[in-house]
């Protein structure tokens, strides 16, 4: 229940948000709206104020905004109320409206999310340590090693992980990165190469991680067998745990013998942790996740929750704007090259998991979302597909080369095709959901 009403809640203001765009830019060039609906008929509500009638209707998969004169059958460019009498510039700018407002809303809430705080990994202001580096990746490649502690990044000094990829973020945009480095006592230099960096995006080193119990899962054995937030694992079955990335592997270790019968009822395991100074032992019996195809406790690593200040915030949001709108360009070019995997697309059901997820883990997740979902419905409107806003802008170029309006054969027919292509994409995401979920 609380899936769904997120999801109706959540996509029903942004297709508000979208569609007030595209009806203030109509209203502001002096265009009659005709009707403003949320959801696509069957109609809930509805109620004519003026010359517009308001509606909400059933289905909240989007919405729409019918302008007078908009479709070839009322057309009249002697009418200054209608859409047809407008300039091309002027109809341009009430179809970027809705993007555009899904776009600035992105921009808002982002670097709100960082004023309000975000939750990130504990270890972030832990000492950065390696635990070990990849094989094959940049850090092994300049001769970093385990155990190895970054002092300074460009020669500014780093306390723990999060200034330390702070001051990686700042060095990109320079001409080289330096760190230096403490091993065994003696002090170390490095030079990263930048070029390779930013191809990558990722340094291929592991860092430190205390293993303290964060949160649990709904049905986690180790909260059932009495651990808490913010416990240390010492052991387990008596095998030393270091680090949170031990957890896991001894995890495997002890079960051994289901490994190739996961529906057979798992082997107890003795867990030692420390709680307030005091060590302590429970027993538990870990679950298997089939997705992961692992056994766990049901514990993930501590978080916490980081907020900066109204310019730094600022500064943080609109880069994480600017990254996300990159990633889905990309994401864009390796659909059309072939690159990518259709399962990637995700659809309605897909989506309304995700935000009933982040609904129940706190505010910020949410927020986050919301803004994710508005920035690519900004930018998924302005794609030159017939029957979304950027098919639109694109027939107004076509007409504003031919120096006359473009014939209704062609644009009706161009918005069918644009249309059926827009319903068979959603059918197949749909369906693509259901095999998902159903697998899982």
């Amino acid at each position: 229940m609380l899936t769904l009403v997120t999801f109706i809640a959540v996509l029903g203001f942004l297709i508000f948000i979208h569609e007030l765009g595209h009806y203030m830019a109509a209203k502001h060039v002096g265009v009659r709206v005709e009707t403003f609906s949320i959801g696509f008929p069957p109609t809930i509500y509805g109620k004519k104020v003026g010359d517009t009638e308001y509606k909400v209707s059933w289905i909240p998969l989007g919405g729409y905004v019918r302008l007078f004169g908009q479709n070839v059958t009322d057309e009249d460019p002697e009418d200054p109320a209608n859409y047809a009498s407008k300039s091309i510039l002027q109809r341009i700018y009430i179809l970027v409206g809705g993007p555009a407002m899904n776009l600035l809303f992105a921009l808002v809430c982002m670097p709100l999310l960082y004023m309000i705080g975000i939750q990130s990994p504990a270890y972030l202001d832990e000492i950065p340590k390696l635990r070990d580096v990849v094989q094959g990746g940049i850090a092994e490649k300049i001769g970093l090693q385990a155990n190895d502690q970054i002092l300074a990044v460009n020669r500014s000094e780093v306390l723990n992980w999060r200034s330390v990829n702070q001051e990686i973020g700042k060095g990109l945009s320079n001409s080289r990165l330096n760190l230096e480095v403490e091993r065994k006592g003696a002090l170390l230099n490095f030079e990263i190469p930048l070029q390779e960096l930013q191809q990558q995006r990722q340094m291929g080193w592991k860092p430190f991680i205390t293993p303290r119990a964060g949160g649990f899962t709904s049905t986690s054995p180790a909260k059932e067998a009495g651990l808490r937030e913010g416990d240390l694992i010492l052991s387990i079955n008596g095998n030393s745990v270091r680090d949170w990335s031990d957890l896991i592997p001894l995890i495997q270790e002890s079960q051994k013998q289901n490994q190739e019968n996961p529906s057979e009822t798992a082997e107890k395991i003795v867990v030692e942790f420390e709680r307030s100074g005091d060590v302590q032992f429970a027993e538990m019996m870990p679950y298997f996740e089939k997705e992961a195809g692992l056994w766990l406790m049901g514990m993930s690593m501590p978080t916490m929750n980081k907020n900066y200040g109204i310019q730094e915030s600022l500064s943080m949001g609109l880069q994480r704007v600017w990254q996300l709108t990159r990633a889905t360009f990309q994401f864009l070019g390796q659909m059309l090259s072939g690159q990518g995997s259709m399962d990637d697309l995700g659809g309605p059901i897909r989506i309304g998991m995700v935000l009933g997820d982040a609904a129940k883990s706190g505010i910020s997740n949410l927020i986050f979302l919301m803004a994710f979902i508005s920035l690519q419905l900004g930018i998924f409107n302005l794609l030159p597909i017939p029957a979304l806003d950027g098919g639109h802008i694109l027939l107004l170029g076509f007409e504003k080369l031919k120096g006359a309006p473009l014939s209704t054969i062609f644009r009706e027919r161009t918005q069918m095709i644009g249309f059926s292509v827009l319903i068979a994409l959603m059918l197949f995401v749909t369906w693509n959901d259901l095999i998902q979920l159903f697998q899982a």
